[in-house]
């Protein structure tokens, strides 16, 4: 893959006949759902390849079998720090603190509105007692912003985030549910997982 940034892999998309293939593991899947974004996004095809395993994945995109994929940090970075494979971008609206020098997806690209991640949350049964729920959020907020914890976070490729409230949560999944889910029903995946 010629690409070094992210405006020349979408140049290059664009050109290629036939599309460049990329991987995801399976329909519906982050990976997935990202490269869809950025095709709508951008107006290119590429066609989806999809694996079993990350690990298969990250074998044949090592390999040159498939040309992308968005793949998760904990996987890729150390690939990325061999050599094996070259980081354009993360799909975080911010810069993942073990690779300080790829930008943002947004950043790169010029759309702001560009983000794909995967989020981590303690969730509970609508049910609990709102007191209850008041005490394990600000214990799992506590244990969020303990400079041990972020380091741990930071060391396996994610962004250690402050714990927002949580209405801001709620609010959160929400937008999310809105936004993925437009895309699900343009790509017709409904049902599909």
């Amino acid at each position: 893959m010629p690409a070094k940034t992210v405006p020349e892999f979408i140049k290059l998309a664009k050109a290629s006949n036939p599309p460049l293939t990329y991987a995801s593991i399976g329909a519906g899947s982050l990976q997935q759902m990202s490269m869809e974004f950025a095709k709508k996004r951008f107006g290119f095809e590429a066609t989806h390849v999809p694996y079993r395993s990350t690990a298969q994945l990250a074998t044949d995109l090592t390999a040159g079998h498939v040309a992308a994929s968005f793949l998760e940090a904990g996987l890729s970075i150390p690939l990325i720090k061999d050599g094996k494979l070259r980081a354009l971008a993360v799909s975080a609206s911010q810069r993942l603190p073990l690779l300080p020098d790829v930008p943002p997806f947004s950043e790169a690209s010029g759309a702001p509105d560009y983000e794909g991640v995967s989020w981590h949350m303690l969730l509970m049964p609508t049910k609990t007692p709102r007191p209850i729920a008041d005490r394990l959020h600000a214990e799992m907020k506590r244990i969020m912003a303990a400079p041990d914890m972020r380091e741990r976070i930071a060391a396996v490729g994610l962004i250690p985030n402050d714990s927002p409230s949580i209405e801001e949560m709620r609010g959160y999944i929400a937008s999310e549910h809105v936004k993925w889910g437009a895309l699900v029903k343009q790509l017709g995946l409904e049902g599909s997982q």
